[in-house]
């Protein structure tokens, strides 16, 4: 264990002259849900303008990569879709990669993430109006009635398992909870998928499937953020360390806890993995 205030403190610029690639956190690094932090569109502003390599990196199921870009625009950024990977897009080159399309899926989330699981090629349906679910996917905790789903699905999946059918549990977005603004919090779909997971723990015990996680801090969105950077002269920054640290730290490369999100290392001890390279307190060049 090593204690929280020994991390050494890094300003904004020298990450520009250190780094050559940024993986930038979108919520509680860029944006509350009520707008821009300070500082954080000029920050973006600067890269463009040097041409420096970066990716927002966000555990946001909801959006695709051009989606993410339009909702940065309208809050004032200039972030066009190459530079973005959202966790909702990895579902694409998932469902390619383990033979998906086709799947019949149930789906957490708004219109915008069952777009984008039809457009990985599977089929979204109705827990109420059918059982035979091959996927399940935690996108997003908006876009339906929270308990009345959470309920129908589980219904339905043990419908399913104790008929002795395989189903396959995805979240593309592991977070549990994420910064509405300066004073509030919301749930998002890890938690609803922990939710999921106990259930079928309770009903399974430890024959229980469990959801496969694509999102920070799991290796699979930094390998397509390496794909898409093709270096690891890379570092991470973001606002939680359980997601955007530990995911860096796991994936060899370097992390930086931002002051304006979610964690707060004011005291207390914070285990090795999850120990960020260094504090940036703010986006100010």
């Amino acid at each position: 264990m090593t204690n929280a205030p020994s991390v050494p403190e890094i300003k904004a610029q020298e990450l520009l002259d250190q780094y050559d690639c940024l993986l930038i956190d979108a919520y509680g690094v860029l944006i509350h849900r009520d707008g821009p932090i300070q500082h954080a569109a000029a920050f973006i502003d600067a890269l463009n303008a040097q041409n420096k390599p970066y990716v927002i990196l966000t555990n946001d199921a909801s959006r695709s990569a051009q989606s993410a870009s339009d909702n940065l625009k309208s809050k004032g950024f200039s972030i066009e879709p190459e530079h973005v990977i959202t966790s909702g897009s990895l579902v694409v080159p998932y469902f390619q990669e383990n033979n998906l399309q086709g799947a019949k899926c149930y789906v957490f989330g708004p219109q915008k993430s069952h777009d984008l699981v039809t457009q990985a090629g599977g089929i979204v349906i109705d827990p109420k109006e059918d059982d035979e679910v091959d996927v399940v996917i935690a996108m997003d905790d908006a876009g339906f009635d929270f308990l009345t789903m959470i309920e129908d699905v589980l219904s339905a999946v043990f419908r399913r398992l104790d008929a002795g059918h395989k189903v396959q549990f995805l979240v593309p977005n592991p977070d549990l909870i994420y910064q509405k603004n300066e004073r509030e919090v919301g749930l998002t779909a890890g938690s609803i998928a922990l939710i999921i997971e106990e259930a079928l723990h309770v009903r399974y015990y430890d024959e229980a499937p469990t959801f496969l996680k694509l999102g920070k801090p799991h290796h699979y969105i930094y390998e397509q953020a390496l794909k898409k950077t093709k270096t690891r002269n890379m570092a991470m920054i973001g606002d939680q360390i359980r997601t955007d640290i530990l995911g860096a730290n796991k994936f060899g490369i370097a992390s930086i806890l931002v002051a304006t999100g979610l964690t707060q290392l004011r005291s207390g001890h914070v285990p090795e993995e999850q120990r960020p390279d260094f504090l940036l307190h703010s986006l100010a060049l």
